[in-house]
Formats: C-alpha cells, structure tokens, sequence
C-alpha cells in the first residue's frame, strides 16, 4: 500500500488507465494504457490523456480526468478505467460503497428465498452473526464486487486500513455518454493487493435480483477509430486514527461532483390533506376499527389455514405511529378514527410479557411476518420500541389537547417499559426477536433495538423513573461502542435477515440525540455526531437521471434525499423508514452540525414529491394520496425498474410524509441572527433586516394553496430542547397558489409575534 508521504503532485504509481476487454459480460482481458503514447491493444490503438490538479483547501484530495481514445481499429465490447492499485491489502480493511457496502459485505451468508427471515427454532441464537443474503461481497472465496453507480447513495467507493492508519475515497459522476459508470473492487488470491476501478461504462457479471445474484445483461461499448470518452474522478488518501475518519471524509465530498438541485412541487399541508384524505377514503376497516397497512395486496398476508388476512402491523410500518399526526391534525372524523385505532392497539394487542403483539386483522394477533405469521411467537423489538416511544408521545399530545389518558393505557405503557427494562437486564442486550409471551430473547446480536433506549428515556421522564433512564444509557453506550467501532447498523427491517440497514441506523441518532435532550451530557453529543456520519451513507446525496420514460423521469424527480433501505432490497425510498428525521434537525439546533441540517432539508424536502395526485399520477397503479416505496436507482427489479416499479400504496412511506409535516417547521427564523431555512415547498427572500428584526418576503410557486408552519426563535433558545410535539399549534402561514407575502419577524419572537402585511402596501 503506498504510504501517504509518497503521494507527490505527479500521478502516483498506483493509479493506471485501463481498457477492459469483454466477452458477453465476462472479462477476458485487460490492457494498461501509459498516456498519451499510443498503445496497441491487438485489435486497435489507444491513447490516453490525464490531467490531475489538487483540489483548493482539501489536503490529499484531487480530480483527475482521463480522457480515452481509440484511434485506429474497431472493438465491440470495451469498457474503459481508472484503477487504483494498493498493496499489503487486508481483510480487516473496511471497505464502503455508500448504501450497497458496508465492511466489504464480508459477513456470515445464507441463501434463502425472499423474503428471508429465521423461521426454524434451531437457527436461533442469543449470539447471531451479522448474516446476509448473498449481496456483493468480498472475504473468503469471494474476490471481486462489481456494482454501478445507481447501486449507490453517491457514486463513490473507498475503504479505511487499521492496520496503516489511512484511507482513500473516490467518487465519480454518476454516468457518460455510455451510461451509469461501474464501481469496482477486487482482491488477488488471499487477498494480499486488491484494486479499486471505475469503469465506463458498468459492465458486471452479475447483478443483484432481491436476494440472489442472476447474471446481468451488461456490455461494453462498441468503438470506431476517432471515439473518445473522458472519466472524471476526485480522489482523497487520508490519515485516519480509526473507522470514523473515513465517515468524515465521506461526507465532505458527497455532494462534490453530481449536481443536487431541489425543487418546489407540492407543499407539505397539501401532501398531508391528500394522505389523511386517502387514509379514510382507502384504509379505515369499521369493524373493528383501525386503519390498515394498505388497500393493495402488497403488504397484506394470507395464511395458509386461515382465509383471513393480516392488515396491521404495530411499528415499522406506521402501526401506532401514523395516529399521532392523525390526533393532532386531522379533522373531526380523522380524529375520532385514530382514538378508535389506540383502542384497539391498547385493549387487544398487549402480551402477558408486556410487549405488544405487531401483526394482526384487528381482532386476531399474532407473532411477526412478512408473508405469513412466524412461529414460535416471534415479536421484532423494534416494533414494541417504536410503539414506546410514540405512545409516549401521544401521551403528551393528549395532554396539550386537554384530553384525559386512561390509566390502563399509561398502566400498559409502563408494562411495556419495564419488559424492555427486564430483557436488557436478564440478557444484557435488546436483541432482534422476542418471545411476544413471554418475553424470552430468541434472536440476538443486532442494533434492531436502536430505538428502545430513547424510548426508554421518554418513558423514564414520563413516569418519573430512573431505571428506565439507567437501562437506556447503560444499552446506548454498548451500541455506541460497537456500532462506532464496526461501522455497521443491522436489524431494523424485518425480513433481511440482520443485513447493514438504514433504519436502525436512524433510529439509533433518534436515541443518541433523545438522550442528549433528557441528560445534556457531551457522550450523546458526541455519539450523535459520529452516528449521523454514519447515516449520511443511506442518503442520495444527489439528482439521479432516472430513465426519460421511466415514471420518476417523466415527473421530473429529484433524487436527492431519498434514503436506501439496506443492501439486500436495493432501491432507495422517498423517507426514513419510518421517521421524519426530526432527530436531525433536533442535532442541529444543539450543536449546530452543518451535516444534519443538509440532510434534514433533503429528506423532507424530497418526501412530497412522491405522493400521487389527480393532475399527477405517478403511475397506473398510484390513486391521489399513495405514496410508493421504490425510488429505484439500481436495476435490483430488471433494467425495466429503474426509474419505476411504483406498485401501489406503502404505509410506512405515508407515515413518513405525515411526521415531515407535523413534526418539521416549513420555515425556520432566528430574527437576531438572520438565519433563515426553509424545508417547505416555497421560495423565501430576506427583505430587511434591523435591530427590531427581519422582514421576509416569501413566494409559493405550486399551484396548491399552502399553510406553512413556523418555528422563529432566537439563537439562545437553541440551548434548550424543543421538547416533545414543539410544533403542535403552531402559528402557520397562508400562502395562496402562486401567491406573494410577506412577514415581519421580531428579534425577540413571542410564540406569535410574526406580523404579515400586503405587498401592496
């Protein structure tokens, strides 16, 4: 491996031109091309030129273009790259392709069928490996991952070395003229040396179908004398003290080379009016009375002795989540729905155990599933501590509304905490899947509990009692631990197998940061920090092109924002599942973390655009009010999906909007500073600024009327939490389709205190 100190302005000795010679999608051979010089190849003449250049104010970083021609001769299947070749390689070197390869994929495999989950007692074990389905992978006999930009959240590749304390990023622009580029990485036997390649254009032997490799379709290019074609790259070698050096370097360049342009379509109060509308229109089930998952086929499950099918599910999906902005927002009939759907949750879903089962048809309950309920009354953790801390939440909701909490559902909820307090106790983990009866552990070694110690610290300020806030911390310090050691957060959907994933990725800042507010100690600050690097990874740091037929292309849909589920299901989704990532935007206001901020504007900037409307279907599946799951970059559902594969309505993704809208203010105002941020879908200018404060003059350019909240405050009042629903009640302004308004902003805001006056004025 070349050691950092002989890294000089010169092109290092490391970094070769290659053409890539293919048979079908097999390589065949390989050619190094000098420079200008020409090379003959055999069947043809090349040449390349490079240009390298440091980039201004980043040490070790530079952009290099390499531009290729062919000058005599024909070839009809050759990709061309750029290679970086590093000696004294070693397994223990964590290898990162953001959202598609985490630790080099180098975990225990099992090849099962979709949807993979342990369904057989005796694969049960308190100490599970993280394990996987067969995804790109190096370590053992595998040598080589092959993927294409569109596998990732930005297109870049890289790895930390413990072992020589350094590491080494290089990201690329999405496609050329050939299409999506191809992003590389293969070891030699034993895997002493191992080169990363960014080829153009992506020519793998196998792509990714769900959980099984099938081979893929890819071809190089064909090319007549006097073609040519320029790869551009930006390159960043790195001391590093440990495994968060390479998470910091990752998200200063993300956003480096492919452009990220948001767009103003549909403003958050319309979004929520077109979903609470869908949800009583499409969703509500009378009897018993609950909304269900969805109202098509694909998140419903028949059981094989059973004609009934199973329409709810608590957590992860929007169970005992979705009723909070409903109770706080909605109209008189969404209102009485969601009270009747708690009903439910509290009188007929609770175990002896505590827990609380998470799948059923509102009558009867059952243990978990993806297509069918498990066996062995298998519960995921992470949807009895979703449920906590929700259910803490709509607990002081009602009380902001004045509502009386019955005592058996506070008396439930304490049931819940103390079963969560008494798992970590006995076993000193949260593990994956719970015995829903009796609370045994059944499938340990995961993060899917990320969520359960900010839940437990919610339930330890709601109730007035410390274990639940000593377990909490006790659990986040064992996760931090690891989790900011390894690099790798596992568990949280429910049929992956304990695959790296997003969700608990997030889930786990939603904790960090919880526990930030409830003790204000710098460790969370800290933790919270590092886990929101980590996170980034999952987040489409760019606008992917998607296909000019494609659904997402004929809309016109900004990628940017989107977040990838895991590395099995390849495809990103329109929000955090299933969050509105408020976390963020909480980390921001206490440490002022220009990396949260960014991500939280993308995130629920994005979100809207994916709800389907009259004058906008998004599909021939998609009514007014569903949203989609799938924002597929990748080819993971053919070559056809990219772009599409927009099947129906997703509870979770529904839910997601729902939060962004309840829980995000649209503006945000510090009148004393003259900060000023916008998440909703308006255009806002500063008009004045004094001593007395700011005046904006704020635009909505869609067609939709649009109530934006606010939340103005003074710097100062940053150092304080914002506490739980901060946004219940809060003041909003109208803004007409089209419209044009503007308002003053008080240095020292009131709750109230923001004057609008007539432009014509």
């Amino acid at each position: 491996m070349t050691p950092i100190s002989s890294v000089s302005e010169e092109l290092p000795p490391f970094i070769q031109a290659v053409l890539r010679f293919h048979a079908g999608n097999r390589l065949e051979r390989e050619v190094v091309l000098n420079g200008p010089a020409p090379v003959d190849a055999g069947t043809s003449v090349w040449r390349c030129q490079i240009v390298r250049n440091p980039v201004a104010g980043r040490a070790g970083t530079h952009d290099i273009e390499m531009t290729f021609q062919i000058t005599a001769g024909h070839e009809p299947n050759v990709a061309v790259g750029i290679a970086f070749g590093f000696g004294e390689w070693s397994e223990e070197n964590y290898v990162l392709l953001p959202a598609a390869v985490y630790r080099g994929n180098n975990f225990q495999v099992w090849d099962c069928a979709y949807p993979p989950m342990w369904r057989d007692a005796a694969q049960f074990r308190l100490d599970m490996p993280t394990t996987i389905t067969p995804a790109p992978r190096l370590g053992g006999d595998s040598h080589r991952i092959e993927q294409t930009t569109g596998d990732t959240a930005s297109p870049t590749l890289g790895f930390f070395s413990p072992s020589q304390g350094m590491g080494f990023l290089v990201q690329t622009e999405q496609a050329t003229r050939l299409g999506n580029s191809g992003l590389v990485i293969e070891t030699t036997a034993g895997h002493r040396s191992a080169r990363l390649l960014i080829t153009a254009p992506s020519v793998r032997e196998f792509r990714q179908d769900h959980c099984k490799a099938v081979p893929s379709e890819d071809r190089g290019a064909s090319w007549m004398a006097g073609d040519s074609l320029t790869l551009r790259v930006r390159t960043c070698l790195f001391e590093a003290e440990n495994l968060q050096g390479l998470f910091e370097r990752y998200c200063e360049l993300r956003k480096d080379l492919n452009d990220a342009a948001g767009v103003d379509v549909l403003p958050f109060s319309v979004a929520w009016k077109l979903i609470e509308t869908k949800y009583n229109r499409d969703n509500w089930v009378a009897e018993p009375g609950y909304y269900k998952l969805a109202p098509t086929p694909h998140t419903t499950y028949a059981a094989a002795a059973d004609p009934l099918c199973f329409m709810w599910q608590l957590g992860w999906v929007g169970g005992g989540m979705m009723t909070l902005p409903m109770l706080a927002e909605g109209d008189e009939l969404t209102r009485s729905r969601a009270w009747t759907n708690l009903e439910m949750i509290f009188d007929r879903t609770q175990a002896p155990s505590g827990f609380f089962r998470g799948i059923g048809d509102g009558e009867k309950f059952f243990g978990d599933g993806f297509d069918r309920p498990l066996p062995h009354n298998v519960h995921m953790v992470r949807k009895s501590g979703d449920w906590l801390l929700f259910a803490i939440q709509h607990f002081d909701l009602f009380a902001r509304q004045g509502r009386c909490i019955p005592a058996a559902w506070e008396a439930a909820i304490r049931r819940l905490a103390d079963a969560f307090a008494g798992l970590w106790e006995r076993y000193g983990q949260f593990g994956q899947y719970v015995d829903v009866e009796t609370g045994e552990l059944l499938i340990g070694g995961s993060t899917a509990g990320a969520i359960v110690p900010g839940a437990l610290a919610l339930a330890a300020g709601w109730f007035g009692d410390a274990r639940y806030l000593a377990v909490a911390q006790a659990a986040a310090r064992r996760y931090a631990k690891e989790i900011l050691a390894t690099g790798i957060t596992t568990g949280g959907p429910g049929e992956i197998l304990s695959a790296p994933d997003s969700e608990s990725a997030f889930a786990m800042l939603e904790s960090f940061v919880t526990l930030l507010e409830a003790t204000g100690k710098d460790e969370w600050k800290q933790a919270a920090l590092a886990m929101v690097r980590q996170a980034a990874t999952w987040v489409v740091s760019y606008d992917f092109t998607f296909p000019a037929d494609s659904p997402l292309g004929r809309h016109g849909i900004r990628s940017t924002g989107a977040v990838f589920a895991n590395i099995q299901n390849k495809h990103a989704a329109p929000g955090i599942c299933t969050w509105s990532g408020n976390s963020l935007f909480r980390l921001w206001r206490a440490t002022g973390d220009a990396l949260a901020l960014d991500l939280i504007l993308d995130i629920a900037h994005g979100i809207s655009q994916y709800v389907s409307r009259t004058d906008r279907q998004l599909s021939a599946a998609m009514r007014p009010g569903w949203m989609c799951e799938r924002v597929n970059l990748s080819d993971w559902e053919t070559a056809a999906g990219v772009g599409g594969q927009l099947f129906g309505s997703c509870s979770w993704v529904e839910t997601s909007m729902m939060l962004t809208n309840y829980q995000l203010p649209g503006l945000y105002v510090q009148p004393d500073t003259g900060f000023v941020c916008v998440f909703d879908h308006i255009v806002v200018k500063l008009k004045k600024r004094t001593d007395a404060g700011l005046r904006l003059v704020m635009h909505n350019p869609t067609p939709f009327d649009a109530e934006v909240k606010v939340l103005c405050e003074t710097a100062a009042s940053t150092a304080l939490p914002l506490g739980l629903n901060p946004l219940f009640g809060a003041r909003t302004i109208l803004i007409a389709a089209g419209a044009t308004v503007a308002a003053d902003f008080e240095t020292n805001p009131q709750r109230d205190d923001i004057a609008l006056y007539d432009l014509r004025e």
